[in-house]
């Protein structure tokens, strides 16, 4: 457990996170809003233009295409919703066809804001996060920074490519970037627990990118370098859990190895700190 000082930089972060919570809420409102009051409209026969509740749908694409363009890693799908929902005002149709479109459209773009949110970073991480590490990242890399000292600006390099590559799927680029590191490491007699880092990721790394399954036996951290990983996990969790216990941890290692020794490779670690920040959470 990491203590996480109230700075403001948290605080901001905290505003941010309400401010994008109420603009999620507000999509599946505003579309499934705006086709329940279209059924109300139908049922009433009241004297209004049943496709004026097409508006909801419309709203609700533009917020979803704005949480899509704050993040680093854009959602092409949900950037370009607010293009699809004006079909429906180029399109007549009867009002029963308007309340099922309207309810297909909310339904999908509901599908849409989960893939984005879990699977294209945190909301706002472009806007406020871009700058400087978020905690409890920033506390973590902090609190590893001494095991990270007396690495090569060659094998800090290496650890941002490891890094960055997995964070984007790149998962053969991934294995070559941490076994280089990690033979680097072994050659430099630099920290052990570091080391086994970037063997971990590379045998991960591997494995996903030839398509693997989890094989019998894999390689875990030792139990005395338990306070140095973020997520430490018991034996009693199955070996299942311990297996991506032991990516994670190996992963956000990299990730402090390559932030405290490569300056200049800092504003690619900025930019997929939303991916370890996921871990972190893990």
């Amino acid at each position: 457990m990491f203590f996480i000082p109230a700075d403001n930089t948290k605080q901001k972060n905290d505003a941010d996170t309400r401010s994008y919570l109420w603009l999620e809420i507000a999509i599946p409102l505003l579309s499934f809003g705006g086709a329940l009051l279209a059924i109300l409209l139908w049922i009433t026969r009241a004297a209004i233009d049943i496709r004026i509740t097409i508006v909801g749908c419309i709203l609700a694409s533009w917020v979803l295409a704005y949480l899509a363009w704050i993040r680093p890693k854009k959602d092409i799908v949900a950037l370009t919703t607010p293009i699809y929902s004006f079909i429906f005002i180029a399109v007549p149709s009867d009002p029963f066809s308007t309340i099922v479109l309207e309810m297909l459209y909310a339904a999908s773009l509901t599908i849409l804001l989960v893939r984005l949110k879990y699977r294209f970073g945190r909301p706002g991480l472009a806007i406020s996060e871009l700058k400087e590490l978020s905690d409890p990242l920033k506390t973590y890399v902090r609190q590893t920074k001494g095991i990270c000292e007396g690495i090569s600006p060659k094998t800090s390099h290496q650890a941002t490519l490891t890094f960055v590559m997995f964070a984007q799927g790149e998962y053969g680029a991934a294995a070559n970037a941490s076994g280089t590191a990690a033979g680097e490491m072994e050659e430099a007699g630099n920290n052990s627990c570091l080391t086994q880092a970037f063997k971990i990721v590379r045998e991960h790394a591997d494995l996903l990118d030839r398509s693997l399954p989890r094989p019998q036996t894999f390689l875990t951290f030792p139990p005395e370098d338990a306070d140095l990983l973020a997520n430490p996990t018991s034996v009693s969790h199955g070996d299942e859990q311990e297996f991506y216990a032991a990516l994670d941890n190996a992963l956000l290692l990299v990730f402090s190895a390559a932030w405290n020794n490569s300056g200049p490779d800092r504003t690619h670690l900025l930019s997929s700190q939303g991916f370890a920040l996921k871990l972190m959470s893990s």
